[in-house]
């Protein structure tokens, strides 16, 4: 999904609060309005000047700078449970909806050493389409609080942040898998990795006191971990072993 321009500043109406979201139980799942974690207002955003162009929908924001960092302000930034926007108010309205998956970053930082502010790489690609590496255009971005070059109120960007951070996890990257698909879980010295521990091949597990042979696994185990009992240690007790006044059950297998 690729990021989309957008003509018309978003309304409060459009989402549901994050405070009502979380007091309640929603009446459907499906076509819902999506929950807002986060607004601010009058807020800048810095970017090189170059990488602005790169983007349709970012290309049409007004800016100004020295020619080589450009900054975009009077900035309105909506954190939603469905994507993150950026809208300038003024001189022309415009804007940009950003799918959380184009969010290859984001992370708090301090602007010129002084300033708290929020740093991002976008990725300008739409990720269902790009084919090769070297055409992925990214755009670093910097998020900048109200005031930022006089007296910034710095506490909505924590803020931005941490809703960030939530509806980031919410729409996981569609691409991104383990690369053995769950193979190779264990490692092939581990008992049991190449097939079953049975009577017949037990001895190649498990030494002459009853122990794994070379494996741990985290810390050290519990009471009767890697005993190995026969089959009439079960007699007469129903299937009910007591190790140190704990009782367990143990269903026989064979």
């Amino acid at each position: 999904m690729a990021l989309r321009h957008i003509e018309t500043a978003p309304t409060t109406d459009e989402f549901t609060p994050i405070q009502q979201h979380q007091e309640q139980t929603p009446s459907t799942f499906f076509d819902s309005k999506p929950v807002l974690y986060a607004h601010y207002d009058g807020l800048t955003l810095s970017a090189p000047a170059s990488q602005f162009q790169q983007d349709v929908a970012f290309s049409k924001f007004t800016s100004e700078g020295d020619g080589e960092d450009a900054l975009v302000k009077d900035i309105a930034v909506w954190v939603s449970s469905e994507s993150l926007i950026f809208f300038q108010n003024s001189p022309s309205p415009t804007g940009v909806s950003i799918p959380y998956p184009a969010v290859a970053l984001h992370a708090t930082m301090k602007f010129k050493s002084t300033v708290e502010a929020l740093y991002m790489n976008l990725s300008l690609n739409d990720a269902e389409t790009v084919n090769d590496e070297e055409e992925i255009q990214m755009l670093e971005l910097t998020v900048l609080p109200p005031s930022y070059s006089s007296s910034p109120d710095t506490a909505c960007i924590k803020d931005i942040f941490g809703a960030m951070n939530i509806c980031a996890d919410l729409h996981p990257d569609p691409n991104a898998s383990d690369d053995d698909d769950g193979e190779d879980l264990l490692d092939d010295s581990a008992p049991g990795a190449n097939g079953w521990i049975t009577a017949d091949n037990m001895d190649e597990y498990i030494d002459e006191d009853g122990n794994f042979r070379g494996m741990v696994i985290g810390d050290e185990l519990g009471p009767g971990a890697g005993t190995v009992r026969s089959r009439d240690d079960d007699e007469g007790t129903n299937g009910m072993n007591d190790v140190h006044g704990h009782g367990e059950k143990y269903h026989r297998t064979g």
